[in-house]
């Protein structure tokens, strides 16, 4: 389906880009870091909230390597957009508040002594929750899950070879839920619903 707007819109649209670019051209120039990539923008959103209860933390704008860094620990984030969790008539959704999918690559490196996850609203881009675990066990069963669905997908491929071309495993946010007890402490910074476990 086609989206086309009116050359006043697309005056206005193009005016912002003009701003947007101008902005990204300075710190390019000062950093050689592109703000406007889609990691290192959201890279920054995320180091922004959890940088309040850690102090520690840094983000890694290299491709290669770890995504962050706190002391010497390093950390693998993964970041989803999640819907509104209600829906157009105003009814709650079924999963809302555990809804998000975070998508590792089969053969990539999934065994991590921190992991962090974050769920954004897709619409506002507003960082909803963030979990950022560090308990061995907890990192452990985050690992042994993700190594489950690697040997499922290699046996996938084992079957049929044209599923190897695609080596996204999923990890669903449910799974996070349950590592945290109902009593947990939850933080809250900036309307961001903080769970952690160090």
């Amino acid at each position: 389906m086609s989206k086309y707007l009116q050359p006043i819109i697309l005056d206005e649209m193009n005016k912002a880009r003009k701003e947007i670019f101008a902005i990204r051209t300075n710190i390019y120039k000062k950093y050689n870091i592109d703000v406007l990539d889609t990691d290192a923008l959201s890279a920054l959103s995320i180091y922004e909230l959890v940088s309040k209860y850690d102090p520690n933390y840094n983000i890694n704008f290299s491709r290669n390597g770890e995504d962050a860094k706190s002391g010497d620990v390093h950390i693998e984030m993964k970041a989803a957009r999640i819907s509104s969790p209600y829906t157009k008539r105003g009814k709650l959704r079924k999963h809302a508040g555990h809804d998000a999918v975070f998508l590792f690559h089969a053969m990539g490196d999934i065994k991590h002594p921190r992991y962090l996850f974050v769920a954004r609203d897709k619409d506002t881009l507003d960082i909803k929750r963030i979990y950022d675990i560090a308990n061995v066990d907890n990192c452990d069963k985050v690992y042994q899950h993700l190594l489950n669905e690697c040997n499922l997908w290699l046996e996938r491929g084992k079957l049929d070879q044209s599923k190897m071309k695609h080596d996204v495993i999923i990890l669903p946010e449910t799974l996070l839920v349950g590592l945290f007890p109902q009593n947990h402490e939850l933080t809250i910074i900036d309307n961001t619903k903080i769970y952690k476990d160090w």
